[in-house]
């Protein structure tokens, strides 16, 4: 797939428009979008850590994390330290975080070397992720993290409507702030053929269980997760118990 030509005003105005910073140093902005294999291969250590966003990316792990905690503190007051660092970890994962970066647009604008093939690993989409949160800590500070921060994980927290993982993931939010205690998952194969196994699992909080099928262990917790949401969202009474 060809890489489509953009220019730093363009990554500006787009990094603007998804996670509401708008950067006052273009330089930040070219630089986090960076990968080292742009770079070529005649680029020195010490070129890569001019250029690219490798050093942006470990400080954007790291804002990440706090800035998560932030928002999830605000977010869920009568959650104890446990199930907030559980949710945490959901949230800061790579496939979460790589979902999070695809669904931006964002990734268009992230600068690759030829080898790299596509798809893109999750590893590279989420570090590209890490590395713009950095820079827009460098640029902005904190209160533009915590914008970014927000307008990129969120909704992931409230309503995270997309894909397996997703759907666990609504179902836990749920159960943390309902229950304080995570769902439990029960799976094992149902029928099907070698080629095309058959799943069921069923997921279980405070003694309400529902079951779902998939031709994986993964896809059947989802479609669990999912029957168990619709049962607890159609009886009010539920998170009081």
């Amino acid at each position: 797939m060809a890489e489509p030509v953009t220019t730093t005003t363009e990554r500006i105005d787009a990094v603007a428009a998804v996670l509401g910073h708008r950067f006052a140093d273009p330089a930040l902005a070219l630089q986090a979008c960076m990968h080292t294999s742009r770079c070529g291969a005649q680029a020195t250590p010490a070129d890569k850590r001019r250029d690219a966003n490798e050093r942006m990316e470990f400080l954007g792990d790291a804002l990440l994390g706090a800035a998560l905690c932030h928002l999830l503190y605000r977010r869920f007051p009568d959650l104890d330290e446990g199930p907030l660092s559980r949710l945490k970890s959901t949230l800061v994962s790579r496939a979460t975080l790589a979902r999070a970066i695809e669904s931006t647009g964002l990734l268009a604008y992230c600068l690759v070397g030829q080898q790299m093939s596509q798809p893109w690993p999750d590893s590279v989409k989420a570090n590209f992720a890490e590395s713009l949160l950095g820079a827009i800590h460098l640029d902005g500070g904190w209160p533009a993290l915590d914008v970014a921060v927000e307008r990129l994980l969120g909704s992931r927290v409230e309503d995270p409507a997309a894909g397996d993982e997703d759907a666990r993931m609504r179902l836990q939010v749920w159960c943390l702030e309902y229950h304080k205690q995570l769902p439990s998952y029960s799976c094992e194969r149902s029928g099907g053929t070698d080629h095309e196994p058959v799943f069921r699992a069923t997921a279980t909080i405070a003694g309400i269980n529902a079951s779902g099928d998939g031709s994986s262990r993964r896809r059947a917790e989802a479609a669990a997760a999912t029957a168990l949401m619709v049962l607890v969202q159609s009886a009010p009474d539920v998170s009081s118990q």
